[in-house]
Order: structure tokens, then C-alpha cells, then sequence
């Protein structure tokens, strides 16, 4: 594990495709701990780490990619509940089934603080995670809604996972007024998928996948 703020962490990275990473967040707060995306079944020096650190209160999916049987190694090792969003659940139950449906204007205890935006297009069920830390910045967890790709961003559209060209576009006019300190997606291709983040300059990202997704699929 490795500590990006006073109360956020980062697993070890995880290939799970062709130049393509993905990490889980665990991020500490009073009201329970919060472990956001997933990690691999083999990842014993990250759950140990996050053991340490007071272990998982909720796990939260931002969309159907994340689900494996390492949910189950969460669920049992700490206790914790899972929360995902109901429009994924037929593709997730199999792996686990929630514990909380989490949609815009979730009240759960150990969601104090955290908003959820329903953002879909990858997914049907995607969500991005917007939280203002105690300890002075703002974080937006993206999911795979919009990921960093080597100094760039990126938008995926499967047919395969139900993605919607059109509500993606949606979403995305959403989060460019989303104002945030740091973008903490699933997916990533590079070093890391943490990026700090200027006003000017996220807007010009989300312009610019808005701009690609109409120009490719016509929406």
C-alpha cells in the first residue's frame, strides 16, 4: 500500500488487459473505512496493509468490471458490506451480492461525506465518488467513466458490457462541473491513475472525449 493523503492509499498495481492497470483505493475516515473498486485474489500484502489501517467497513464498485471472487476475500477477511449500484447487479450478484444499493442521495452512515453521481455510459450502473477530505482536498473517483492514459484520457464503449454512447456523453457534460483537487479512476494506462486536476484543464478533457464519443458514434 501506498499513501497518496493523509487518509487515502493506493493498492499495488494489477494488469488486467493489454497495457491496461487497475488499482483499489482504501480511504480512511471516522465514520468506517472505505475500500473503492477492487483488488486481485492474490493481493495478501495489500489486504494486510489495509488490515492494519483499520480494515473495511464498506466496499464500494463503481461499475460491473470490478466484480471477481476477491470480493468474497474482502467480505470475509473484514466483515465488510458491498455497495454497488442496482442497474449493474445482474452482472455483479454472482461474485457477491450487495449489502447496499448505492444511488445519488445514499444516506448510509459510513457513506457520510462521500456524494454519489450516477454516471452511466461505460456501464449501465456506473457511479463516480465525490469527497471533500477533512484534510483539504476534494476527491473524484471515476470508475472507468474517464480514465488517464499516458498524459491523456480515454472513454471506453463496449456493446458487450451495455454501454451507451449517448448517456456516457451524458455523464461526462455532468462531471465537467464537478470541481475536484484529485481524479482517482479504476482503469488506467501508465504509471498511476491519480491526477491532480486544474479547472481549465479538465474541462478541456471532458470537451474533448465529449467531442470524440460524438464524432465516433454520433450522439
Amino acid at each position: 500500500m501506498e499513501q497518496l493523503e493523509p487518509d487515502l492509499w493506493q493498492t499495488s498495481p494489477r494488469a488486467v488487459a493489454d497495457g491496461v492497470s487497475t488499482r483499489a483505493y482504501l480511504l480512511t475516515k471516522a465514520s468506517g473505512n472505505l475500500l473503492i473498486y477492487n483488488l486481485g485474489e492474490d493481493q495478501e500484502d495489500d489486504l494486510d496493509s489495509i488490515e492494519e489501517l483499520g480494515g473495511v467497513s464498506v466496499q464500494v464498485l463503481s461499475h460491473r468490471d470490478e466484480a471477481s471472487p476477491a470480493l468474497g476475500t474482502v467480505r470475509n477477511r473484514f466483515a465488510s458490506r458491498l455497495a454497488y449500484h442496482e442497474a449493474d447487479a445482474a452482472a455483479i450478484r454472482d461474485q457477491g451480492e450487495a449489502d447496499l444499493s448505492i444511488a445519488p442521495g445514499c444516506d448510509d452512515p459510513a457513506l457520510a461525506g462521500v456524494e454519489i453521481l450516477h454516471t452511466p455510459g461505460h456501464t449501465p450502473g456506473s457511479v463516480t465518488l465525490r469527497y471533500e477530505s477533512p484534510h483539504g482536498k476534494t476527491y473524484l473517483f471515476t470508475g472507468d467513466t474517464i480514465v488517464p492514459v499516458s498524459g491523456g484520457w480515454a472513454t471506453a464503449v463496449y456493446p458487450e458490457l451495455e454501454s451507451d454512447a449517448g448517456a456516457l456523453v451524458e455523464s461526462l457534460t455532468s462531471l465537467r462541473d464537478q470541481s475536484a483537487d484529485l481524479l482517482v479512476s479504476s482503469a488506467f494506462v501508465g504509471e498511476t491513475g491519480v491526477v491532480e486536476l486544474a479547472a481549465d484543464a479538465w474541462c478541456e478533457a471532458i470537451d474533448g472525449r465529449i467531442a470524440s464519443l460524438q464524432r465516433r458514434f454520433g450522439v
